[in-house]
């Protein structure tokens, strides 16, 4: 991603977007998930470390 500051209505916008995309899908977003991908716009985390923590998730319960 560039390094524009995106306003806080253009960040809602993108998951609104990307929510859209997963309803057709018949996946909506959670509300965690809206907060997780907002963390990753914002810069308070990352894509990877998100999917570091899914991994580590399931790792913990299936070994």
């Amino acid at each position: 991603m560039n390094n524009k500051k995106l306003t806080e209505r253009e960040i809602q916008e993108k998951i609104k977007k990307v929510n859209g995309a997963m309803a057709q899908e018949g996946m909506p977003l959670t509300k965690e998930l809206k907060q997780k991908l907002y963390n990753c716009i914002i810069g308070k985390s990352s894509t990877e470390i998100e999917r570091q923590k899914i991994i580590k998730k399931y790792k913990d319960i299936y070994g």
